[in-house]
């Protein structure tokens, strides 16, 4: 017997509900949802090899969370509004930081004053960890791009090598 595609699996089904039964009432994070999935469905969890979906399970919730919202399962949690600010609509889930510092999830309609202050603090968090990213990639890739120019097609090992034949980068 062959089992089906994950996605279109029991244990896929019951992850949503397990997510959107508790997106209905708390701001759950994601290992939360887990250790329910795992307790409640091992057993369809072992069909799939615990090994890997112990892994699989903390994953696939963390990025359902937000996307259940978004769609017809998660109709009855989402915001009845028909606006946009700047084009955009607002967010059908926030994701903010708790005084643990753990991730949680909350529905926007569900959403207090102060969960949209820690969801703004963790975007300008995630933006200046970003810029800061982007920094280092403008300035890595100024760097090597001399040596782009001259040998088309090279890797940035093979880069590295041309630029810090000693491994002294600039």
């Amino acid at each position: 017997m062959t089992r089906p595609r994950f996605h279109d699996s029991e244990l896929s089904r019951r992850i949503d509900e397990v997510i959107l039964a508790h997106l209905e009432t708390r701001e759950p994070t994601a290992d939360e949802v887990s250790a329910e999935v795992l307790e409640r469905y091992g057993d369809l969890v072992d069909e799939y090899g615990r090994e890997l979906a112990v892994a699989q399970v903390r994953s696939i919730v963390s990025d359902r969370m937000k996307k259940t919202l978004a769609t017809r399962k998660g109709r009855a949690l989402q915001l009845r509004l028909d606006m946009r600010f700047g084009g955009l609509e607002p967010e059908s889930a926030l994701t903010f930081r708790d005084d643990s510092g753990a991730i949680r999830y909350v529905a926007t309609a569900r959403a207090t004053q102060e969960h949209h202050r820690r969801y703004m603090a963790l975007l300008k968090e995630q933006i200046e960890a970003d810029t800061a990213r982007l920094k280092v990639a403008e300035w890595f890739y100024a760097w090597l791009e001399p040596a782009f120019a001259e040998h088309p097609g090279i890797t940035t090992a093979e880069a590295i090598a041309l630029l810090a034949p000693e491994g002294r980068a600039a």
